[in-house]
């Protein structure tokens, strides 16, 4: 079943348990006003037989001896018989001594206590003759009972009617409420199905560039914004993993034609010279160790997963040290580390691996015997070399991959050093900026936030 449906079924039966109570609550009270009305017209009439002494109600029921004439009757109803309204006096034994109106009133066990006392009344509803009356019982204090009766059937009747108008109103009520709830969630559910059908488009097509419906403020607005705003991340991701191969291939291209050109030498000159073969196998051992590392950083940076170390408390001046000590070992230039105590909460290898690349840098791009700075202070890391520098020019493009500056193309590297520091600096949700030192040199300083 359809969102639209669903709805509108929901507003159909809401409307329909909201008519039906509102129904009940006013047929109840109509039927309860209607009875009120009816024993308050028979309390009227019932206070007319009601004397003290008993002498008026013993001379109406008892004082003419054609008892189903009822003259005294007649006189104590406004000398007239009122249509609807009929009379019947019980004796002592409960049986009925005369009627006006009707043929006979039915007579319960509690008539006859009252028509045996003298005492009391009673209202109650009753059949006689195929009509529904509402019967009013009160004693006589010389003994009997007077019973006045009020013809129910019409207000039944009224009531029978009442109910069928009740449910019809229901009815159309719940049929109205449907429709107006499909129509109501035509208009609110047009924009996801639009959403629907473009997310449809996309993954029969693969396109990301769909057309999105335009957002509003509620919540199928939310959802469209978000929608564009992932498809544009996915198209924005799917475009730099193009350009990533491109790239990759590009650099790819350099030391692979110059391994197959080692080989093919090795393989078509068999007698070379000892130190020319030498050279030739230290070349392709070289170019064997930047290929794999190339390979390892277009490998992190294309699936953009770093081990999914946990973040725990790392200090900084301690990892810079250990870096610092690594970078003296592998290349023996000189490295000064000042550091301050500073604890922040990282991953402790990608954080190793972004600083020894800054420090690694420094050391490649500055010549011997110059040292390498690295000053630690709390959320903050900088590294300077006293090289040539950075051009302004370069300065915007160093954290790209593969760029690699003019200067830089003679010397090793893949150029997917710096961008490794940006994208790790990013995933910790910090920066990584570089600028150029008064005297000489390139500072690059990592920042994290607190």
């Amino acid at each position: 079943m359809t969102l639209r449906g669903k709805i509108a079924i929901a507003m159909a039966l809401l409307t329909a348990v909201t008519a039906i109570i509102v129904a009940t609550t006013a047929y109840v009270v109509t039927d309860q006003r209607v009875r009120v009305g009816v024993d308050q017209y028979l309390d009227t009439y019932g206070k007319r037989f009601q004397d003290p002494e008993g002498r008026q109600a013993a001379v109406t029921c008892f004082g003419d001896t054609n008892r189903r004439q009822l003259p005294g009757v007649r006189r104590g109803i406004d000398e007239g018989s009122v249509e609807g309204v009929a009379f019947q006096c019980l004796d002592r034994s409960g049986g009925s001594v005369a009627a006006i109106g009707v043929d006979e009133l039915p007579v319960n066990a509690r008539d006859r206590v009252i028509a045996a006392t003298g005492r009391g009344t009673q209202t109650r509803t009753a059949s006689s003759d195929g009509t529904t009356w509402r019967v009013k019982t009160v004693g006589i204090a010389q003994g009997g009972a007077v019973q006045i009766a009020r013809d129910y059937g019409e207000t039944n009747r009224v009531l029978s009617a009442l109910r069928i108008r009740l449910f019809v109103v229901v009815v159309v009520a719940s049929v109205v409420s449907a429709i107006a709830g499909w129509l109501i969630a035509r208009r609110s559910t047009k924009p996801l199905e639009q959403l629907t059908n473009a997310a449809e488009e996309v993954a029969i097509t693969g396109r990301l560039d769909v057309d999105v419906p335009a957002a509003g403020r509620d919540e199928p607005g939310r959802l469209a914004r978000s929608f564009a705003t992932m498809l544009a991340a996915l198209g924005q991701s799917r475009d730099q993993q193009q350009q990533l191969v491109q790239d990759a291939g590009h650099e790819l291209r350099t030391p692979l034609t110059s391994l197959r050109t080692n080989v093919e030498t090795l393989q078509r000159y068999p007698d070379l010279p000892v130190e020319t073969r030498e050279a030739i196998l230290l070349d392709l051992q070289s170019e064997t160790r930047e290929l794999g590392s190339l390979v390892d950083e277009l490998v992190q940076l294309a699936t953009d997963t770093w081990d999914d170390e946990p973040e725990e408390q790392v200090s900084l001046d301690q990892l810079v040290e250990r870096v610092a000590e690594r970078t003296r070992r592998r290349t023996g230039r000189d490295v000064i580390v000042v550091a301050e105590p500073a604890i922040m909460l990282g991953r402790p290898r990608e954080l190793t691996r972004a600083i020894g690349n800054l420090v690694d840098n420094a050391a490649k791009f500055s010549d011997a015997p110059s040292v390498v700075e690295v000053t630690v202070r709390p959320m903050t890391v900088q590294v300077r070399d006293h090289g040539p520098g950075v051009l302004p020019v370069d300065q915007p493009h160093v954290f790209d991959r593969f760029y690699r500056s003019a200067e830089a193309r003679s010397k090793p590297g893949s150029g997917l050093g710096l961008a490794i520091v940006d994208q790790i600096a990013r995933n910790h949700g910090g920066s990584v900026r570089v600028e150029n030192a008064d005297n000489g040199g390139a500072v690059f300083t990592l920042i994290f936030p607190n």
